[in-house]
C-alpha cells in the first residue's frame, strides 16, 4: 500500500502516458463554450479542441474556464479513503491565478471532518503548467520512496521556490480575451510585433520580458536564462499546437546545455490553459540554483 495518494488539477501538463504511470487522480476544470460546457478531462483530443478555439475566435462567445468545485475534489479525496488510502497529497495551480486551491483546501476539511482518520494536505505550487507537473513528479518520487505525507509535503515546498517558467507568446489577445492581460499590453505586442514572455512571480502571473520581432529571439532569450540559472535534472519544455516552436527551443536547449533529447521532457498544454495563451505559445520549466542566503548581520 502506498504511503499516501496524489490528486492534482489538470493543469499539470505531464504526458497523459506519465500520468497514468504516476497512478495520479486528476480534477479537471470546466470549459464553458456558451451554454456548453466540457471537463478538460482529456477525452476531447487536442487537435478537435483547438478547431473550436478557432471557430470560436472568429465569432463571439469565446470560451471561459471554471476552476473545478470543492464537491469535485472532495469527490476524489473519499474515493481514495474508501480504497485504504486515507492520507492524500494535493497540487494546485497557483491560488492568484485560480480559485482551485482554495476549493481544494476547503474539500480537504469537509472530508476531514467526515473522516476524522483522513490526513489531507494542499500544496500550492504558486505557478502552474509543468511547474505542477515537476512538484507532482517530486511527490510521486516521494511517495514511492516510502516518505511519509508531511516530509513529501515538505519537499514540494521546498523544491517550489527553485522551480522557474517563462512562456513566450505569439499574441497576447488570449489572454486579454480571457480577462489576463491588461488592454495595453494586448495593443502593444499587436501593433508593435512584440512578443511577450510571462512568468510566475510570487504566485502571480507578470511579464518578464518584451521580444521585439520573430518568436525565434523570444525563444533566445528564454534560452540564455535556462542556460545562466540551470541547476541540474529533467528541463520541461510545453507548447500550446506549436511543434515548429517545441523543436526550437529543444534543439536550442541540446546545444547550449549539453542535454540529450533523453533530459527534456516535452508535453503539451492542456485545453484549460490553451483559452488563456491561443495555440502559438512554447514554454520552459526548470530548477535553478537556490538563492545565495543573505549574511547574517553582524550584532
Amino acid at each position: 500500500m502506498d504511503p499516501f495518494a496524489i490528486v492534482c488539477d489538470s493543469s499539470h501538463d505531464l504526458p497523459p502516458d506519465i500520468s497514468e504511470k504516476l497512478r495520479l487522480t486528476v480534477v479537471p476544470y470546466t470549459i464553458n463554450f456558451g451554454t456548453e460546457s466540457s471537463l478538460d478531462d482529456g477525452v476531447l483530443p487536442l487537435e478537435e479542441f483547438a478547431q473550436l478555439l478557432d471557430r470560436y475566435d472568429k465569432g463571439k462567445g469565446y470560451p471561459t474556464t471554471a476552476a473545478p468545485a470543492p464537491s469535485r475534489f472532495a469527490e476524489a479525496f473519499m474515493s481514495h479513503i474508501k480504497q485504504g488510502l486515507s492520507r492524500i497529497l494535493t497540487v494546485t495551480i497557483s491560488h492568484k491565478v485560480s480559485n482551485t486551491y482554495d476549493a481544494a483546501v476547503q474539500a480537504a476539511e469537509m472530508v476531514e471532518k467526515e473522516y476524522p482518520d483522513s490526513e489531507i494536505e494542499v500544496v500550492d505550487s504558486l505557478s502552474g503548467s509543468m511547474v505542477e507537473g515537476m512538484l507532482v513528479l517530486e511527490a510521486a518520487r516521494a511517495r514511492d520512496l516510502g516518505h511519509p505525507l508531511h516530509e513529501a509535503k515538505r519537499l514540494l515546498e521546498n523544491m517550489r521556490g527553485n522551480l522557474r517558467l517563462m512562456v513566450a507568446l505569439e499574441t497576447t489577445k488570449y489572454l486579454a480575451k480571457s480577462g489576463r492581460a491588461r488592454h495595453f499590453q494586448y495593443l502593444l505586442s499587436n501593433a508593435l510585433q512584440i512578443r511577450p514572455i510571462i512568468t510566475a512571480r510570487d504566485g502571480a502571473l507578470a511579464l518578464c520580458a518584451r521580444v521585439r520581432g520573430r518568436m525565434e529571439r523570444a525563444v533566445d532569450r528564454m534560452v540564455d536564462e535556462v542556460q545562466q540559472t540551470y541547476r541540474s535534472g529533467v528541463v520541461s519544455v510545453v507548447e500550446g499546437m506549436a511543434p515548429d516552436l517545441k523543436e526550437m527551443v529543444v534543439h536550442k536547449l541540446s546545444q547550449r546545455l549539453g542535454l540529450n533529447r533523453e533530459q527534456i521532457l516535452e508535453t503539451k498544454m492542456t485545453p484549460a490553459l490553451l483559452v488563456h495563451v491561443g495555440k502559438r505559445v512554447v514554454g520552459v520549466v526548470w530548477e535553478q540554483e537556490p538563492e545565495p542566503e543573505p549574511d547574517p548581520q553582524p550584532s
